[in-house]
């Protein structure tokens, strides 16, 4: 992987985005339509020259003050003086364009596309419309060009001269590392061929942003790669220093072209209330130009920006604007669509189901009744008679032929289904089931596609829902079960009485016909053993050996007796009367009449008992 790519890759992988609201710019007027190189209609693009930046946009620290913060997006982190502009592709391909300012003045720039519209507010409509998703931060933590500044490296050390050199090698030295720069500066500029041309180094494209600029130069390269005929483009301009003069946009390589009839910016103040006034507006009229507006309802105007002071109705529609310039050369007629909203009150009827509740302009509407809405259009307020009908429910319900055994088809079907003006069926259910079928069937049904199914029905205009239905399957049950009985109880499982601890198993059928598999885990309550407290081996027959009630229950159990300083004396495994301790010690002595400590050990239950016996002679 060579060196660009690696840079680009490590770009991407740093960039952070984050995204913020609203158009960045105020209204469709302020952008304003370009077109690469002159117009024979002398049309020109002014840099701004506000000095205020772009509000909608992050605030970021000032990194060239090192105070305070300025707005920022992409490479660019200020925006001071900023102007809008849209450029239309007519011949398709690849754009690479020189954007400078006439003055010499420090400019920097962010295009973002493509964007798409018949006409520049059809296409301005749709990206604010859909703001959040096209203006988003990308923060580019580097865009230095390391393929040129190697390149520069390698011209320095190409044409180096040794310090004893001849003052004619060292000056020669000096042109040939020159020239060698200047042309690596050049051709990173505008060689889309050459390995370290610009456009094909930084970051960008980045989703809606082609490309962006931030530098101390008046003329800054713009790369819109597989630009198609039709396309938008949104370029910002900021003018660092507010310096007046015009902004030039000219082709340096590739086949694609901007389209030069749109430039005539045109537009109006529409939308309007019926009533108030209406201005049309052309933003770029060249000195000494004359304006010609066409419009609905026989509408003529030879003014720059024509007033209609009370708009109505009938002034809706679309009107077109051509220039004429000084020399008599005329531009295309450029539309302008104008919407004037009525005041007047609309009746209105409005069906919903039983139950359901829509939403009309400003109102939640459940019941019958009559209501009135409101509803802004641009700076108006419209009133709606809103008359509301309900229509019942229908009587159809869900059938299903559940509850299913695992691997089953689910049938289901409408009862009592209306027999006219039905406009469709939407099923829904669990595991992302949906169905436009009457009578879906749903196959080799399991457990992930149990659960409720509804359905609504499309008819007459309205939906309707169905009371839902719960579908249950049954899934191949292996089910382990634990059972605790008494030493000497039974257990009924299968048929069989069981009296033994151990697993078993049995397989059984439901009322729906499916199998389940139950183990059985049958465990014996032992009984405790009980020691006894004394012994006293006189030779009477009473206690004359230590007894252990219930100990031969446990022949795996380790009995072990120990004197008072803890060493043993007694230990046997498998306790019985045969060799049940009767107070002597290992060597067959007896032992003196005192308390001795015990330890049974039932490792059959994991229990080990302790305590102590007393031994009486």
């Amino acid at each position: 992987m060579n060196l660009v790519r690696l840079l680009f890759l490590f770009l991407i992988g740093l960039c952070s985005v984050n995204v913020f609201g609203s158009c960045p710019f105020q209204k469709f007027t302020d952008v304003i339509t370009a077109c690469m190189g002159g117009n024979d209609l002398g049309i020109v693009y002014k840099a701004g020259t506000s000095k205020t930046e772009v509000e909608s946009f992050p605030l970021r620290p000032n990194k060239r003050t090192g105070k305070g913060f300025t707005h920022g997006i992409g490479c660019v982190d200020e925006t001071p003086s900023p102007a809008w502009y849209a450029i239309k592709i007519d011949d398709p391909g690849t754009l690479f364009m020189d954007i400078s300012h006439s003055e010499g003045a420090d400019i920097d720039f962010v295009c973002w596309g493509p964007f798409y519209g018949d006409t520049k507010q059809a296409m301005l409509e749709n990206v604010c419309n859909n703001s959040t998703s096209y203006f988003v931060d990308y923060e580019v933590p580097n865009t230095t060009n390391f393929c040129k500044l190697q390149r520069l490296e390698q011209c320095e050390s190409k044409y180096a001269v040794a310090a004893n050199a001849s003052a004619f090698e060292k000056i020669e030295s000096q042109e040939n590392i020159s020239n060698c720069k200047s042309e690596v500066e050049r051709r990173s500029k505008i060689d889309t061929e050459y390995e370290c041309f610009y456009g094909n180094n930084d970051p960008f494209p980045i989703a809606q942003m082609m490309d962006c600029s931030f530098s101390k130069n008046a003329s800054e390269p713009c790369y819109i790669p597989n630009a198609k005929r039709g396309e938008w483009y949104i370029i910002l301009v900021t003018n660092f220093e507010g310096s007046a003069g015009n902004i030039n946009f000219t082709k340096i390589d590739g086949s694609a072209t901007t389209d030069c009839s749109v430039i005539v910016d045109a537009g109006s103040n529409s939308p309007v209330c019926e009533g108030d006034a209406l201005t049309l507006i052309v933003n770029n009229v060249p000195a000494f130009a004359s304006c010609k507006w066409t419009g609905p309802n026989g509408f003529e105007s030879n003014e720059i920006a024509p007033i209609i002071s009370s708009a109505q109705l009938y002034h809706a529609g679309t009107y077109y604007v051509q220039i004429t310039t000084h020399d008599g050369l005329k531009s295309d007629e450029i539309p302008v669509k104008v919407e004037v909203n009525p005041n007047l009150p609309v009746d209105t009827t409005v069906r919903i189901v039983q139950g359901s509740t829509v939403k009309f302009k400003d109102l939640e509407l459940s019941a019958a009744g009559k209501y009135k809405a409101t509803e802004k259009r641009g700076n108006c307020t419209g009133i709606y008679n809103v008359t509301v009908v309900v229509e019942p429910l229908l009587p159809a319900f869900i059938e299903q032929n559940g509850p299913l055994c695992d691997g089953d088809s689910l049938v289901l079907s409408v009862g009592d289904a209306p027999t006219s003006g039905v406009e469709g069926y939407e099923w829904s259910g669990p595991n992302e089931f949906h169905s436009k079928d009457k009578s879906p069937v749903v196959p080799n049904m399991n457990r992930n596609k149990a659960g409720e199914y509804s359905l609504k029905i499309k008819k007459d205009g309205l939906v309707y829902p169905v009371a839902p239905v719960n579908v249950e399957v049954i899934p191949p049950v292996k089910e382990k079960v634990q059972v605790s009985i008494p030493f000497d109880g039974s257990y009924e499982f299968d048929g069989q009485v069981l009296t033994k601890q151990g697993v078993y198993k049995a397989q059984f059928e439901s009322v729906y016909g499916c199998d389940s598999i139950v183990e059985l885990y049958l465990v014996i309550e032992m009984p405790d053993v009980e020691p006894a407290v004394v012994i006293s081996p006189n030779g009477d027959g009473n206690n004359d050996v230590w007894t252990l009630k219930n100990i031969d229950l446990y022949p795996e159990a380790v009995v072990r007796i120990y004197d008072r300083y803890g060493k043993e004396i007694y230990a046997q495994q498998g306790y019985d009367e045969d060799n049940a301790w009767d107070g002597r010690d290992k060597n067959g002595q007896s032992l003196p009449s005192t308390d001795y400590w015990y330890t049974i050990d039932v490792q059959s239950v994991d229990r080990v008992y302790y305590g102590h016996v007393t031994l009486v002679r």
